[in-house]
């Protein structure tokens, strides 16, 4: 008697470790995973500091702009509306916009900006900063451009940093896919994907 207990236990546990496995499946976004974005301190727009700890457990889309850029910048952050529309009010997500030009983008001027986009406050954040800080972050860190500068010369005057593209990030901050920001098609499968992983 005692043994065909066992063996019923034994059973139901492989059981719950399949449906433990298919359950996983499921939620599983299939999205490759890349690296880890390091940690970072800088400001938001509301004039408060900002760190990687403050976004741990939302999934987020960061991208790099500057509020004078009259080019593609206009474009993706029109796009970015999209995004922030699809996902307003979902207190897991968030959007993250990091300016490459901070000596003139203050907190002040990104809260104006933002303001032309209809950015919710604490969902869609425009973050200012140290130079050299940002554009470690952007080269090392997110890795939006391969142009290499030696490390002195790094976020000096002759340092520029733009992007176009947009960066997913996981809940445990791992970035999980690039987007084309001006590519409609791309921010679609943007859209999508925040989805699969707000399930993960």
């Amino acid at each position: 008697m005692r043994l065909w207990r066992l063996s019923w236990l034994a059973i139901l546990g492989m059981l719950l470790g399949v449906l433990g496995w298919l359950w996983n499946q499921q939620r599983d976004s299939g999205l490759p995973v890349y690296w880890t974005v390091p940690d970072f301190q800088l400001i938001a727009d509301n004039g408060k500091p900002i760190t990687l700890a403050d976004l741990r457990g939302k999934v987020w889309v960061a991208e790099f702009f500057f509020t004078s850029c009259a080019g593609i910048c206009l474009e993706m952050n029109r796009n970015m509306q999209k995004v922030q529309h699809t996902f307003k009010g979902n207190p897991d997500f968030r959007i993250v916009a990091f300016t490459v030009d901070p000596h003139r983008d203050t907190p002040d001027i990104l809260r104006e900006y933002g303001k032309n986009f209809g950015a919710q406050p604490g969902q869609w954040i425009f973050v200012t900063g140290e130079k050299k800080a940002i554009y470690r972050l952007a080269r090392h860190g997110f890795r939006v451009t391969a142009q290499e500068v030696k490390p002195e010369e790094e976020g000096g005057p002759l340092d520029f940093i733009h992007s176009d593209r947009f960066i997913l990030v996981d809940r445990q901050g791992r970035i999980r896919g690039y987007y084309n920001g001006t590519d409609e098609k791309q921010v679609a499968r943007l859209i999508a994907d925040i989805r699969r992983l707000l399930r993960e």
